[in-house]
């Protein structure tokens, strides 16, 4: 049954009609419940093609503060791509994440390897994708913003591939393996022991409190050291700038007039990239990246006099989803921009800059973001990971849902599916207003 889902979509893909497409593969949802998987306990995905990353340690003890030993190995149908067990640590990733069921991993090898045809490196990442039910919204994401790269030279982000995961024998589910997003990733130069230096500053945005488990924090109308982080340099250069330097930018965005803000020789064009500020926007608002204005992106710089320029992060909240929830289609993100972020509440009420973000948008639309190729993305990935999905859905949320996982499942998919398009078309008509 799965392969006659497969020919379908194919077929419908080779139509290259929006409509059809979309017709198309909400009907073979339906043909999916039909789907009866036999894996035993610890070989569930016999009929994926997948790399499987296996993983073994004794420590029961793995958190997200240290590093634990560990043997790592990759085997693929495909012999360049198996790596033999070599010694390694893991830890469980992030903070919030860390309390999930399913987990993401920190990797760190004994020696370089290039995995799956990616860079050479001993850092990696597991995404676990827990919030992301059909599997397949943070790995687009990823792959729009960087479809953008011919033409903004700063929309870079590690490369990333699906594999299936087992940790001492027993599967995990399915995960992406990414490369560390680091400064090897954007080219940046060594660093700098003054404020000229190369950076990486993460925004992690509101601190949350048992008064005010959700705030409105906008973290650009005052500098906060703890709602941000410098990646780079890091702790093994014991340079720390990042104080310096964003408190002067957030004063900068919080204080300046709007003739010194917008003024073309010193004001904010003059500190950061203009096309990176235009494409974070309408990338941003393409997806409806909900959980990213006040925290979720990078700002990054190579040596001064080079300009700063924003790089997003962290997709779960996207695509009109998060878990089982969905939004609209036609959400407009203004009221949030001017809640939670002065940088954009500033620029998206500058008519010349909505001007340049409607003529941007309808360029990239006519050979970029077409509906086309925006829409190949999911099908792409849908195709890598369907022969798992259902499975794995079972194995990550059998105790999270009162209704049936199957339904939701089918619910998430067909709902992303008709959102897509439906947004596009409310995009088109949002820019065109201006």
């Amino acid at each position: 049954m799965a392969s006659d889902i497969s020919t379908k979509i194919k077929i419908l893909k080779q139509k290259k009609k929006r409509k059809l497409l979309v017709l198309g593969f909400i009907s073979s949802i339906s043909l999916s419940m039909l789907y009866i998987y036999t894996y035993t306990l610890n070989t569930p995905i016999r009929d994926s093609k997948l790399p499987i990353i296996n993983i073994y340690f004794e420590d029961n003890g793995i958190n997200n503060e240290h590093y634990i030993d560990c043997i790592f190995e990759l085997d693929s149908d495909k012999s360049e791509d198996v790596v033999t067990a070599i010694k390694s640590k893991i830890k469980v990733r992030g903070d919030f994440n860390a309390g999930r069921p399913k987990k993401g991993y920190r990797i760190e090898l004994s020696q370089q390897e290039s995995l799956l045809g990616m860079r050479k490196d001993d850092d990696w990442i597991l995404f676990a994708m827990y919030f992301d039910i059909p599997r397949i919204r943070v790995k687009t994401a990823f792959e729009i913003w960087k479809s953008l790269e011919p033409k903004d030279s700063t929309a870079v982000l590690p490369e990333l591939k699906y594999i299936n995961l087992y940790i001492n024998g027993e599967y995990q589910g399915l995960y992406l393996l990414a490369e560390k997003n680091d400064r090897r990733i954007f080219g940046l130069d060594d660093a700098q022991n003054n404020i000229d230096s190369s950076l990486i500053i993460q925004a992690k945005g509101a601190i949350f409190d048992s008064d005010d488990p959700y705030p409105t924090i906008d973290i650009f109308k005052g500098y906060v050291s703890n709602e941000w982080e410098q990646d780079w340099p890091n702790e093994d250069e014991g340079i720390y700038i990042m104080d310096e330097i964003m408190s002067d930018l957030i004063f900068f965005v919080n204080n300046a007039s709007d003739k010194e803000f917008f003024n073309p020789l010193t004001g904010i064009y003059s500190k950061f990239d203009k096309i990176n500020l235009i494409d974070f926007y309408l990338f941003n608002f393409l997806i409806l990246h909900k959980d990213m204005w006040m925290n979720n992106f990078f700002i990054i710089r190579n040596t001064n006099p080079n300009k700063f320029y924003l790089i997003p992060w962290d997709f779960d909240y996207t695509f009109g989803q998060k878990l089982d929830e969905k939004y609209m289609y036609d959400e407009n993100l203004e009221t949030d921009i001017h809640n939670r972020n002065k940088l954009f509440s500033r620029l998206i009420s500058n008519e010349e800059f909505m001007k340049s973000c409607k003529n941007r948008w309808f360029e990239l639309r006519e050979d970029i973001w077409t509906d086309d190729s925006i829409l190949g993305f999911f099908y792409d990935n849908y195709d890598e990971v369907e022969t798992i999905l259902r499975y794995e859905a079972h194995l990550t949320y059998s105790d999270e849902f009162k209704k049936e996982i199957n339904v939701i499942l089918d619910e998430v998919v067909e709902h992303l599916f008709q959102w897509v398009p439906n947004r596009l078309d409310f995009c088109d008509l949002y820019f065109l207003s201006f």
